[in-house]
């Protein structure tokens, strides 16, 4: 019964990631282009949820199964969550816009910026760099917020492609 709830959790887990939209605008693409990682944030910790809900479910004795997977669970999702949590919309763009500052440029991107809750942040995005396995016209960069009340988070690592026209797309 129990791996049969587990198994429903993680279904509806994987579900609900199939429904945040992958289109819109952003910086590098225009309409309709493909996203960050940081943009699809939430999906991403929700399939963080599921996984970890798996891993959970197999270890340990069978009669803790349901905790353990309950507890994979919250790992598993709650890193990637909590960048979604304190990061508004408006800021998670700036963080985009800055990756593709940095990709045009090929230089290190700061920026400051007052946080929708009054506290200051600041942005650092890496010199891209060579991105193996995606070929010579793509490029990684990283990127690291700091909050005075969160401290430093560091990003997921975004690879962008440079398509014919120019412009840069999330790989």
């Amino acid at each position: 019964m129990k791996l049969k709830l587990m198994s429903a959790v993680f279904a509806a887990a994987l579900a609900l990631s199939a429904c945040e939209t992958t289109g819109g605008y952003n910086g590098g693409g225009g309409y309709g282009a493909p996203r960050t990682q940081l943009s699809q944030c939430m999906r991403n910790a929700l399939i963080g949820a599921g996984v970890g809900a798996v891993i959970g479910a197999t270890q340990g004795p069978r009669e803790n199964r349901a905790e353990n997977a309950a507890i994979g669970a919250a790992v598993g999702g709650a890193a990637t969550y909590g960048v979604c949590r304190w990061l508004s919309a408006r800021e998670q763009q700036r963080v985009e816009n800055a990756y593709y500052q940095s990709l045009n440029s090929g230089r290190p991107v700061s920026d400051n910026w007052q946080s929708d809750q009054g506290g200051s942040r600041s942005l650092a995005v890496s010199q891209p760099s060579s991105a193996p396995g995606y070929g010579p016209e793509c490029r990684r960069v990283n990127a690291t917020i700091s909050d005075p009340q969160y401290g430093n988070q560091q990003l997921p690592a975004e690879t962008f492609c440079r398509t014919p026209s120019g412009t840069w797309v999330p790989a």
